[in-house]
């Protein structure tokens, strides 16, 4: 394996990680509410906002991992369609954590 290809599985391997840490943290702030100090100032709905940074994660490692399983140009668009409709969806969860709730 070439250097450049070395250096690509090595910031793969360390995005994947980041990626399990963000979803881990979705995953226990929206069960626990609980928040890391720095967003806990402006958030209104923990819960909210831990699914909108799993479902971020989500979209990112599906982006991350289309490499891997996208065979073909059209699985390959569908995917990256996919992965950015969750990030930005992730996005506007998060958004909206940090407003009140209405019915």
């Amino acid at each position: 394996m070439s250097d450049g290809g070395w250096w690509a599985m090595v910031l793969t391997w360390l995005a994947a990680g980041a990626l399990l840490l963000l979803a881990a943290l979705g995953v226990f702030t929206a069960a626990t509410g609980w928040m890391p100090s720095p967003a806990r100032g402006r958030v209104v709905r923990p819960e909210l906002w831990g699914l909108g940074a799993l479902t971020s994660a989500l979209g990112m490692g599906t982006g991350l991992s289309l490499h891997w399983w996208a065979d073909s140009l059209t699985m390959d668009n569908l995917g990256g369609a996919t992965a950015f409709a969750l990030i930005i969806l992730g996005g506007v969860l998060q958004w909206r954590a940090q407003r009140p709730g209405t019915l």
